[in-house]
């Protein structure tokens, strides 16, 4: 190699290759902010996406009485019965049937965001931005317009399924528009907006049900998706995958062109030993290659769903079936079947869904699993604390609402402050997080007066909304860009089945006692997390 050779050509938005120095600095993930400005509206699309999804998984708690009472139907009830007939599970759940419209949201986004995921490594993650924002916008027109329930749940369901393509896809998306040292403070935007939708979600339903009805909810989404469709529109083009905006890769993200590259390739095509044959993955245009040139792994995609869509089902019904029914155990069975299948196919096929060195990625793993605590600590309190407010303290909802407004504002700030969090540092910065997390949800349980329940629910926003919003934007930051629709979408699927668990601890939370229980019991699991994650780090300091 001779001396400044790159490995890659760079290329202006417009196709005009970058002279040896602007190639150099776009090779980073794109062209600098200044010269570039057309970028920014990568991020505005990225962060009305995000808006969009986080505020529909939230905002519909408050409004779940007044659609049942307009639909008149008992779903929930009725597949209930039919499965815990069908498997011993005893009598009914006599769960109400609208829970189904949360649940079909929140099953369709687990248990597809993986491969959603690598198909905006494949296919480009603007085109699949754009194919999330269409879906999500139509199955919101479908929501409003839905005369039962039935339908509403089944235009919940393509909803979650447009959430899916989008929260991986989105965030892959905005890593690759941006040069290293702007990625983490433009996800971090982008997250602090979501922040904003997570916790006013439950009053912005809330007062729209009131004030109008509960199907402005989701027309709602249908101008806000337009929005940000046509910023994605706006941006100049999409990536395929690997490499950024305008910059085309030419080695893969672990192997090279050199002797030894050569030297696999030839090993691989004479087809000595398992080990052999997977090493031609590394080539490009192969599983590690950039661009659409990979194939989408099939088995490993229907195993792994099936995999993950009965474990998240679990965590849904589990409670009301019972966890020892044979409705439950059954699930569990199958979700261990499928997933064995699907770790079988991963490790043998040439192109698999998810590489599983990724998980021999220590802080990666370190940070997705810390995280996924902390965003089942951050479900319990956010349903916790409106209950609470608008129960024992005797708040109305718009006073709730007001009074919620503090940690809201923690929670989005966290996010821009995740962004400044250099990569080096998120592990240590997790740990602290999960510590102050475990303080603070305590002291939100034993508060006595209503300042002191709401300075302390302000600073449990603020550190769980850094832990949640530094789970996203560390991860994207200690793997390879090539690989981020992958790595994000396996940690939005880690998250999102942390928050069927979370809301598992909060459903039976319907009494002051209970839900200081639910709060306790967070606080301890976000204390063990941290425990686990210093311990990581004293035995293995260098992989920190």
């Amino acid at each position: 190699m001779t001396p400044g050779h790159r490995w890659w050509t760079a290329r202006r938005p417009d196709g005009e290759e970058l002279d040896d120095g602007e190639g150099e600095r776009a090779g980073a993930g794109g062209a600098r902010g200044a010269a570039y400005p057309a970028r920014r509206w990568v991020l505005v699309s990225v962060a009305l996406a995000v808006f969009c999804v986080q505020l529909d998984a939230f905002a519909l708690n408050l409004a779940l009485p007044r659609i049942g009472a307009d639909l008149g139907a008992d779903l929930g009830a009725d597949l209930g019965a039919d499965l815990g007939a069908g498997l011993g599970a005893g009598t009914a759940t006599g769960t109400d049937g609208t829970r189904w419209v949360v649940s079909g949201y929140l099953l369709a986004a687990g248990s597809l965001m993986m491969g959603a995921g690598r198909l905006g490594d494949l296919l480009g993650r603007r085109r699949m931005v754009l194919l999330g924002l269409a879906l999500f916008a139509v199955a919101s027109a479908g929501c409003a317009l839905a005369l039962t329930l039935p339908m509403l749940v089944a235009a919940r369901v393509a909803q979650g399924a447009g959430g899916a393509l989008l929260m991986p896809c989105a965030l892959a998306w905005l890593t690759s528009a941006y040069p290293a040292e702007l990625r983490g403070r433009a996800t971090g935007w982008a997250l602090g907006l979501g922040g904003v939708a997570t916790a006013c979600g439950p009053f912005v339903g809330g007062a729209l049900t009131q004030a109008v009805s509960w199907r402005a909810i989701f027309w709602l989404n249908v101008p806000l998706a337009g929005c940000a469709a046509l910023a994605a529109l706006a941006a100049p083009g999409g990536s395929s995958g690997g490499g950024g905006r305008g910059v085309r890769h030419r080695r893969s993200w672990r192997g090279g062109w050199g002797r030894w590259g050569r030297q696999r390739q030839r090993g691989s095509r004479s087809g000595r030993g398992p080990h052999d044959r997977r090493a031609s993955r590394d080539l490009p245009g192969r599983r590690g290659g950039v661009g659409p040139r990979g194939r989408l792994d099939w088995p490993g995609l229907v195993t792994g769903t099936t995999a993950l869509a009965g474990l998240a089902l679990l965590a849904d019904r589990g409670q009301a079936w019972g966890w020892l029914s044979g409705a439950s155990v059954a699930t569990l069975v199958g979700c261990g079947a499928a997933l064995a299948a699907f770790v079988r196919r991963e490790y043998t096929a040439l192109d698999p869904l998810v590489d599983l060195a990724l998980f021999r990625n220590g802080r990666y793993v370190a940070l997705t699993g810390s995280g996924a605590v902390a965003n089942a600590a951050t479900v319990v309190f956010l349903f916790v604390v409106p209950l609470t407010l608008q129960g024992p303290w005797g708040l109305s909802a718009g006073a709730a609402g007001g009074a919620f407004l503090a940690p809201a504002t923690a929670m989005a700030v966290a996010g821009v402050v995740a962004g400044r969090v250099r990569p080096p540092l998120a592990v240590a910065v997790m740990a602290g997080c999960l510590a102050a997390g475990a303080v603070t949800l305590c002291a939100v349980a034993v508060a006595g007066t209503l300042p002191l329940y709401l300075l302390a629910a302000t600073a449990t926003g603020a550190t769980l909304g850094l832990a949640n919003a530094l789970t996203l934007t560390a991860t994207q930051a200690v793997i390879h860009p090539d690989r981020a629709g992958e790595a994000s979408g396996i940690t939005k699927t880690v998250i999102t089945v942390a928050a069927g668990v979370g809301v598992v601890l909060a459903g039976p939370a319907a009494s002051q006692a209970a839900a200081d229980r639910a709060l306790l019991l967070a606080a301890v699991a976000c204390g063990v997390a941290c425990g686990v994650l210093l311990a990581w780090r004293c035995v293995l300091p260098n992989r920190g």
